[in-house]
């Protein structure tokens, strides 16, 4: 009984009838004969004309003959990641703001009472530096600033002890031996600059002197120094503001005017910059100091020397 044939095409598995390609044909289709016949030749003049980036070779084909090997080379598909869970973190519930943290809602949005706080206590903190600290406005007057013309600097004293007076007991400017270089009294004039002094807290403000930080170099010799009223035992008598009030004072300047033009007279005074000096404040009895406050002489002011 003769053995039938098993059915290639019947799908039963058998891998016995597949054979490899045959290398030796596959070499024959790079032969001249092969690569020029009319079914190549359009991949002939590509190859042969470099419009190509790479060069073709049926020799290349044998390479990945072998079906086993190209599976190797297909990379196996990637695994999944997993997706987080996000369920458990959905039912929780998110901590509710309290204390300080809650928010206040200002002008259409949500401010935290923490920062409302914060900026409570800076303005707190600056109204408390501007009722202690801050020194009151002063105001030239112009209309009233003027020379006093019945001044005689040599009424009690003579040049050497009016010297030792003023080094002890007012704000000096000058350099006294450079500033007495005339024994006539004509030769020095009193400048009474008055201002206005508006005390803006509610505390009294006291000034106990004044002094001229700074001046044109050109007449630093030419202002001597600041008189201020003194007691019966030559210390000062501050100049005393009350809360919320303004006060007219005067601040008198002795100027050595000889050899000045009443024009050089003016630009020595307007070119000054007197400061307070050991300004406070009254509180509960207990004096806080001031911060100084500088006065820029105004170029308004306009003195006569006759």
């Amino acid at each position: 009984m003769a053995k039938k044939k098993k059915n290639i095409a019947d799908g039963s598995g058998d891998m016995d009838p597949i054979k490899l390609p045959d290398q030796k044909k596959i070499r024959a289709l790079n032969t001249e004969t092969r690569r020029g016949s009319a079914m190549n030749q359009y991949a002939d003049s590509l190859f042969s004309n470099d419009k190509s980036r790479k060069q073709g070779s049926f020799e290349r084909a044998i390479q990945y003959e072998d079906p086993g090997r190209n599976l190797t080379l297909v990379p196996d598909d990637e695994e999944e990641e997993e997706e987080d869970d996000l369920t458990e973190f959905a039912a929780r519930q998110m901590p509710k703001a309290t204390g300080l943290n809650r928010g206040v809602k200002l002008g259409g949005q949500y401010v935290r009472k923490k920062t409302i706080v914060k900026w409570c206590v800076i303005a707190v903190a600056f109204l408390l530096a501007m009722m202690f600290a801050f020194p009151p406005i002063i105001s030239d007057d112009v209309d009233a600033s003027k020379v006093d013309d019945s001044f005689d600097i040599f009424k009690d004293m003579g040049t050497t002890e009016l010297k030792k007076y003023a080094s002890e007991h007012y704000a000096v400017n000058a350099d006294l031996e450079k500033f007495f270089t005339s024994e006539k009294s004509d030769n020095y004039r009193v400048a009474e600059l008055s201002f206005k002094v508006r005390n803006l807290s509610p505390f009294k403000v006291e000034i106990p002197k004044f002094v001229v930080s700074k001046v044109d170099s050109q007449y630093s010799n030419n202002i001597g120094y600041i008189e201020t009223d003194l007691d019966e035992n030559g210390k000062d008598i501050p100049i005393t503001v009350s809360a919320f009030s303004t006060k007219k004072i005067t601040i008198r300047v002795v100027i050595n005017t000889a050899e000045m033009t009443e024009q050089e007279l003016n630009e020595a005074v307007s070119s000054m910059i007197i400061s307070t000096k050991g300004m406070n404040k009254k509180v509960f009895g207990i004096s806080i100091p001031c911060v100084p406050y500088f006065i820029f002489v105004s170029n308004n002011i306009w003195l006569n020397l006759d």
